[in-house]
């Protein structure tokens, strides 16, 4: 089921404490770090289709998609996602937070309604720097047209760090998180753009962003590349030790942007070593 028996004003004071995915039942994987894949590691030549990428995600266990928003597939994702009994976890979008919002996210929301969607926007803008928090402002402003359309929907936002974008670290996001402090409004902490971004104390960074980080993405990485989870030689073991130990329970999605190759062969290696990170989780 996808359907939530907490009505909003519970789930919206819960929420914080202890993260969003302890409400849903996530087929594939246990309440605690649902581990879901973007649509970025499904670019491969054997899913040309919508079908066999939510299909592919299910044959492999996972949680379900983090999704670059695309007007025209919201309706059939959805109903795929049903019929694979899986999650719609993200809706990725890159909009300039001088622009008006999308409307037909927007209109979209309310179909959203008891699932556990991040609505993820990796702010970027058309007069401030990467990180001027004089942007601040705008970028609240921006962002309350989603949290007005989500409060009773169940669906939150929450703020991608993306590296040259105006909204380019997990401070940035918290930063304005904190300022905020709705909670239907949080961040996410971007491994990869932390990494390029020269990030560290990452424990810190964890256990002061609990309340506002609402998702985790990782991935492999060679030296700047992003790789399959078991490449590279970036420890993402120690880096998931870390966050356990944070006592942080949400979701985590798995970036796999170029990793080049068959869907099935890299998510399918990704996912060999997920499960051997964590099975004493």
């Amino acid at each position: 089921m996808h359907r939530s028996n907490l009505n909003r004003r519970a789930f919206l004071a819960t929420m914080p404490a202890i993260g969003i995915s302890n409400f849903v039942n996530a087929a594939p994987t246990s309440n605690r770090y649902p581990f879901y894949a973007m649509d970025t590691g499904l670019r491969g030549p054997d899913v040309p289709s919508l079908e066999k990428k939510i299909a592919l995600l299910a044959k492999l266990g996972f949680a379900g998609i983090g999704w670059t928003w695309n007007a025209s597939e919201a309706e059939p994702l959805l109903k795929l996602l049903d019929q694979y009994k899986l999650q719609l976890w993200a809706v990725y979008l890159a909009p300039f937070m001088e622009d008006t919002p999308d409307k037909a996210l927007l209109d979209t929301i309310s179909s959203l309604k008891g699932r556990p969607t991040r609505i993820e926007m990796a702010l970027r803008s058309k007069k401030y720097k990467p990180s001027d928090p004089e942007g601040d402002q705008i970028a609240l402003q921006y962002s309350m047209h989603y949290v007005e359309q989500t409060k009773d929907s169940g669906p939150v936002i929450s703020f991608y760090p993306h590296r040259s974008f105006w909204l380019e670290k997990v401070e940035d996001g918290l930063r304005l998180a904190t300022k905020a402090n709705l909670p239907n409004l949080g961040t996410h902490f971007n491994l990869v753009h932390w990494r390029w971004q020269n990030g560290s104390e990452e424990k810190k960074i964890l256990e002061m962003g609990k309340k506002h980080i609402f998702c985790i993405t990782i991935n492999g990485m060679k030296d700047a590349a992003i790789v399959s989870l078991e490449q590279g030689n970036y420890d993402v073991a120690s880096f998931l030790g870390s966050v356990q130990k944070s006592g942080w329970t949400g979701p985590i999605g798995l970036q796999s942007y170029s990793v080049q190759g068959n869907s099935e062969d890299h998510l399918g290696r990704s996912m060999k070593k997920w499960q051997n990170v964590t099975h004493n989780w």
